[in-house]
């Protein structure tokens, strides 16, 4: 796996600062270059658009992806510390996140 700090170094265009994306439409047609995509993978697909910004501080050790699918923004990096992993619910009604780590049981947490 080349980290943010390696490929900051790079000449590939990923160090210059600019958000990267992939809408749905690009990814489904991507995807369907490889063969057929199930239904119910093409259907989130047709939903699901992908961000990638280039490390912000040098305690970034990847850039800083998102997904956003089913009105939901999900973020993840890895930091010199922790992994940040952040949910953006702003677009939605939703007033819990459920969720859960490595099979340790739900947990709620309040959107507002």
């Amino acid at each position: 796996m080349t980290t943010w700090n390696e490929a900051r170094e790079d000449t590939d265009g990923i160090g210059d600062g600019r958000q990267h994306a992939i809408s749905s439409q690009q990814l489904a047609g991507a995807l369907a270059l490889l063969g057929s995509v199930d239904p119910v993978c093409a259907e989130v697909l047709a939903r699901l658009n992908l961000r990638v910004y280039p490390g912000a501080t040098a305690g970034d050790r990847t850039a800083y992806v998102v997904l956003d699918v089913h009105g939901v923004s999900i973020g993840v990096k890895r930091r010199a510390g922790d992994l940040y992993l952040h949910a953006d619910t702003t677009e939605t009604p939703d007033e819990v996140i459920a969720f859960e780590i490595n099979g340790g049981g739900e947990i709620d947490h309040p959107t507002r």
